[in-house]
């Protein structure tokens, strides 16, 4: 019941669904419905694609501000889940400082649940790590606020064994005499293509041409 006004609070659930082969499932099958789609990989694809995102933003973002991750392994976090992904992670304690720690940290906390996820859906761990570091990516992109995000995820990744390919990001020239925009390069495929939503502005299932025409116009239309 809501108070004196206010929205309803977001119940949280134990972040060790995470790693609940049944839970899992039930979320790739609300995944299918939301999509319209009946195939699993292509379901734990895009459930990953947006519960990455959201577990990693609040430990990237203390990452970026105060040195040091928070804690995203499945037994430290607390979430609130959404049709075909998360809708919120409460974060675990804070790490120790660094890129590197952060992205040993990834190994230890991320490879479980992908390894679970790949077993429910019929993805493959490599596919599902590369989603894991373009959410990484994005998620630096939009935390790191002076200079380029590049040092910060080449640390992370250096520390970790299974973040492969590593985040990129591409500069796109927009606007004359403006600076150039910076885009995540990615390294993966989201499969949101198979359903009625269209490419992804960096979609990687685009010629290198096509991709970069798309960039630049998004660039030249972006009010700065």
């Amino acid at each position: 019941m809501s108070v004196g006004g206010l929205p309803e609070p977001i119940a949280l659930l134990p972040g060790s669904l995470l790693l609940d082969e049944d839970w899992l499932s039930g979320q790739v099958r609300d995944t299918g419905t939301f999509y319209g789609c009946a195939e699993p990989r292509l379901n734990a694809t895009l459930w990953w694609y947006s519960a990455s995102a959201v577990l990693l933003g609040p430990a990237v973002h203390e990452l970026a501000l105060l040195g040091s991750a928070t804690s995203v392994r499945a037994a430290d976090v607390r979430l609130a889940p959404r049709r075909a992904g998360l809708e919120r992670v409460v974060p675990g304690p804070s790490l120790a400082p660094g890129g590197l720690a952060f992205g040993a940290h990834l190994d230890l906390a991320v490879n479980p649940m992908v390894d679970v996820l790949a077993r429910v859906g019929g993805a493959t761990p490599q596919s599902l790590w590369a989603i894991t570091a373009d959410s990484l990516a994005t998620r630096l992109l939009a935390s790191v606020r002076f200079g380029p995000p590049d040092a910060l995820a080449e640390e992370i990744a250096a520390g970790s064994e299974y973040l492969r390919p590593a985040p990129r990001f591409v500069r796109v020239q927009g606007k004359p005499f403006a600076a150039p925009s910076t885009y995540v390069h990615r390294v993966s495929c989201c499969l949101l293509y198979r359903v009625p939503m269209g490419k992804c502005l960096s979609c990687p299932r685009q010629t290198p041409e096509e991709r970069t025409e798309r960039l630049e116009a998004h660039a030249r239309s972006t009010v700065t």
